[in-house]
């Protein structure tokens, strides 16, 4: 887990505010990385060939990026 990397999560999803290139690092090995998500807990990050993907609670929902 890096507080480099912000992911927020709201009613569109999550989003991934701040730390892109601390993700990719963290992606790097494993191609999955534990984040915390304030407010939320800690998500699950996985590259996958449709692009970044959040796992929680048994759902994959996509990592939003602005």
């Amino acid at each position: 887990m890096s507080p480099d990397i912000l992911i927020i999560q709201d009613q569109a999803g999550f989003h991934l505010l701040h730390g892109y290139l601390h993700l990719a690092m963290a992606l790097n090995d494993s191609g999955r990385a534990a984040i915390d998500v304030p407010e939320f807990g800690t998500v699950q990050v996985a590259r996958t060939p449709d692009g970044l993907m959040v796992e929680t609670e048994g759902r994959h929902l996509p990592l939003l990026s602005h």
